[in-house]
């Protein structure tokens, strides 16, 4: 039987507690991310009996955010490598622009419009939905269910529509 596959996973860390999961999971030789623009936030690859094993054992340090298309509420939501690898690379371009915004978790009204791919400049092979805030058009990256950033000051040059 083959071994069970490792999935990114969406974990909310209690205050003060962000660190010592990371080097937990770190330490038993799983990859993780800590967005530096989301407070209490990390991301970890790993299968999902591992996730399970940790939190059995850590209920006070974190949770793990569910599957939202799941019937049975209690199972971790996977996220599919491509979806990190973007949410990745926006989180760390926007932690060092300050017209990138972070605006909570992620919500249907948060997700309307064209779904864009910027072709060019800083955010390159980013891909999101375009929205207007605040009166500036952003491209808004998502982890669904998780956490949506808005990045700005993209020419709409730049942005090819995904259909």
């Amino acid at each position: 039987m083959p071994a069970p596959q490792p999935y990114w996973f969406a974990l909310k860390v209690f205050y003060g507690k962000a660190s010592r999961v990371e080097e937990d999971f770190r330490r038993a030789g799983h990859d993780t991310y800590l967005p530096a623009i989301i407070k209490a936030l990390l991301f970890v690859h790993c299968t999902e009996a591992e996730l399970r094993r940790y939190k059995a054992t850590h209920e006070t340090a974190m949770l793990y955010y569910t599957d939202p298309a799941s019937e049975d509420t209690s199972r971790p939501g996977r996220i599919p490598d491509r979806e990190m690898e973007v949410f990745r690379i926006a989180t760390t371009i926007a932690a060092t622009d300050p017209g990138a915004i972070y605006l909570g978790s992620d919500t249907a009204r948060l997700c309307r419009g064209d779904r864009v791919r910027v072709t060019e400049g800083l955010y390159k092979g980013a891909e999101g939905y375009v929205k207007r805030i605040r009166h500036a058009r952003k491209v808004l990256v998502a982890i669904q269910g998780v956490a949506v950033v808005a990045l700005s000051n993209i020419h709409p040059d730049f942005l090819e529509k995904i259909d």
